[in-house]
């Protein structure tokens, strides 16, 4: 596998020179017809894709990453709350009287019931566990122990909640789900690709429309792969996006793990826009992708935010939300977001239709290994970053 050298870019506003830079590697990709590749492709093993003992891994990996759990707007006023499980872990997410929301495990610290059933509200009071009725309040400390008396020695200021680490970034709340991490900084490790997202006009506190989960017959890392590159394009969405981009375009920066993506859109060629006022957006489509699993579709006016929890080798959940500059004020512009969403997932089906597909012919035994063109090396280097990553993991456990 070829190894690159990850590129820190230490973009941070949405000014113009990250708008110049895209134009002139625009129209260096349509001059040339070659958008950003390497010099040599590479393979990976199947075995990478089809391992249950390698998903569990990853999924302690994922746990230590941030994960987009909700969309700010399902929390809007102080005393809202929520109650879910995401990535196997039962949460309870409450806004604070401060306008914060905190994250908390949902397990009481008496004898591990889940102590809030799924579910949401609007005046988080006493949460009260069915199991002995312990109850905490909602910043999670431990308020109640019935006949107290009989645990002379419990330290109440150490038996609240398990509260873990939480940002809202881009109008989304994001939770590291691993408990020994709960005093990391998860906007630091979300790092300057978060601060070039949010400086994009809509994107710093967008309200959550459509939410959705359901599985996927395929490993997680099929999908990502196909997020990475525009060469399958013109093939597999002939019938829905396919004429809209200019082919196999694509420009690629590396932020530390993370990455972002520009699909140069036909109309550059067409248009021919000037440098100056240059709209990214206008004339492609901006893909930011938070390591390892978590990928934002930026359009015009609005974006997709998909992101992955792997349960099994050979399935994949996945979480999605559409992100608007705004409430919708009518039917109409309940109809407009609901179109833009309905195009966006038949147009992800088609992907994860063929994930599918692929999945299965793992298992026959006919490929050793799948193979990457120089145009697909952002799947390589995130294949061997996941690697690095794990390995990492491993040394430090």
């Amino acid at each position: 596998m070829i190894e690159r050298r990850p590129i820190e870019l230490k973009v941070s506003r949405m000014n113009d020179s990250f708008a110049t830079d895209l134009h002139r590697r625009a129209t260096v990709a349509m001059q040339t017809g070659h958008a950003d590749a390497d010099e040599h492709g590479g393979r990976i093993p199947v075995g990478q894709y089809m391992s249950d003992a390698l998903t569990n891994q990853e999924l302690g990996l994922l746990r230590q990453h941030p994960q987009p759990v909700v969309a700010s707007s399902s929390l809007a006023l102080p005393g809202a709350w929520l109650s879910l499980t995401h990535f196997g872990v039962p949460l309870l997410l409450v806004r604070q009287e401060n306008g914060r929301v905190e994250a908390f495990i949902n397990v009481c610290r008496h004898r591990g019931a889940r102590v809030v059933p799924e579910g949401s509200g609007n005046e988080a009071g006493m949460f009260v566990c069915p199991y002995h009725a312990w109850s905490y309040g909602p910043d999670g400390a431990l308020r109640g122990v019935p006949e107290s008396f009989g645990f002379p020695c419990l330290k109440r200021e150490e038996s609240g909640l398990r509260k873990l680490a939480t940002v809202e970034r881009a109008g989304v709340v994001w939770v590291v789900l691993d408990p020994s991490l709960s005093e990391s900084d998860p906007g630091e490790r979300l790092g300057a690709l978060m601060d070039n997202l949010e400086s994009l006009e809509g994107l710093s506190k967008s309200v959550g429309f459509a939410p959705r989960s359901y599985i996927v017959e395929a490993n997680w890392k099929l999908l990502v792969d196909g997020t990475f590159e525009a060469y399958h394009f013109k093939v597999a969405h002939r019938q829905t996006i396919a004429h809209l981009f200019a082919g196999n375009m694509q420009i690629i920066d590396e932020f530390d793990l993370h990455r972002r993506l520009y699909l140069i859109k036909a109309r550059f060629a067409e248009d021919k826009p000037d440098i100056i006022g240059f709209d990214p957006r206008k004339y492609g489509n901006i893909i930011y992708s938070f390591f390892p699993a978590t990928m934002i579709l930026v359009q015009p006016d609005h974006a997709q935010l998909s992101s992955l929890e792997p349960l099994s080798a050979t399935r994949t959940r996945v979480h999605e939300v559409t992100l608007i500059p705004q409430p919708p004020a009518s039917d109409k512009a309940t109809r407009y977001w609901q179109a833009n969403v309905d195009l966006y997932r038949r147009t992800l089906a088609e992907d994860y239709e063929l994930a599918e597909s692929i999945q299965t012919g793992l298992a026959t035994g006919a490929n050793e290994a799948l193979t990457f063109g120089t145009f697909e090396y952002s799947a390589l280097r995130f294949h061997s970053q996941l690697q690095q990553q794990l390995a990492a993991m491993s040394t430090a456990g």
